[in-house]
C-alpha cells in the first residue's frame, strides 16, 4: 500500500509541474520570475518595462548576459541576472522570441503616417533588418523614451549609427515616432 501512495505522490509531483509550465516545459518554467515585470507570454501593457515576446534572440542574450555581467545597468536587472549561467540566458532569450509580438494594426490614424515615415527613414534600417537590435513595432512609448533618456545621458550605450538616426530627431517628431511604434490609436494614450 506505502509502495503504491508513494508512486502515485511522485507521479503527481510531475503532473503538477506539467499542469503549472501548461506543458512548456523548462524554459516557460524559468520566465516565470519575469512576468511580474514584462507581463504574461511577454507581453507589458504601456510603461517603463518592455515587452519581449518577439523580440530576436541574439538581441535578448546580449542584453541579458549584459545585465548580468554589469555592462549594462538596469534598475533591477543587474541583480535578477546574478548567478544565471550562459546557458540559461540562452533558455530564456530562446523562449521570449518564440513568443508572438503584438504589432501596430495596419490601419494607423493619420496622424502617424509621420511617425510611420519617421521609423522607415531613421530606424528600419537597423531594427527591422539586424538580428541583433531590438524589435520596437508594439513596444510601449514610455519604456522607449527612457531608453533614448539613458543613451542621451551615457548611463547606456549607443551604437554610432542610432546616435546619427536620434540626433535628427527632436520634440514632437520624436512623439510621433514612439507613438507610431507604440501603435496607439489616439496620441493621449502614447503619453
Amino acid at each position: 500500500m506505502r509502495v503504491v501512495i508513494g508512486s502515485l505522490l511522485i507521479g503527481l509531483v510531475f503532473v503538477v509541474q506539467d499542469l503549472q509550465a501548461g506543458n512548456r516545459g523548462e524554459p516557460f518554467m524559468l520566465s516565470n520570475g519575469c512576468i511580474n515585470c514584462h507581463g504574461f507570454e511577454g507581453q507589458r501593457t504601456p510603461g517603463a518595462i518592455p515587452s519581449l515576446a518577439g523580440q530576436p534572440e541574439a538581441y535578448l542574450y546580449k542584453t541579458l548576459a549584459a545585465y548580468r555581467d554589469g555592462t549594462l545597468k538596469g534598475t533591477i536587472m543587474n541583480r535578477a541576472m546574478e548567478g544565471y549561467d550562459d546557458p540559461t540566458l540562452r533558455q530564456l532569450a530562446k523562449y521570449y522570441s518564440g513568443l508572438s509580438k503584438d504589432s501596430p494594426g495596419t490601419a494607423m490614424p493619420k496622424i502617424f503616417e509621420q511617425g510611420e515615415g519617421l521609423y522607415v527613414q531613421h530606424c528600419s534600417s537597423c531594427h527591422e533588418r539586424q538580428a541583433n537590435t531590438p524589435y520596437l513595432r508594439g513596444q510601449n512609448a514610455q519604456y522607449m523614451e527612457g531608453v533614448l533618456k539613458d543613451m542621451a545621458s551615457g548611463q547606456r550605450t549607443m551604437p554610432r549609427e542610432m546616435a546619427s538616426a536620434m540626433s535628427a530627431l527632436k520634440g514632437e517628431e520624436l512623439q510621433q515616432l514612439l507613438g507610431y511604434l507604440q501603435g496607439c490609436p489616439q496620441e493621449a494614450l502614447c503619453r
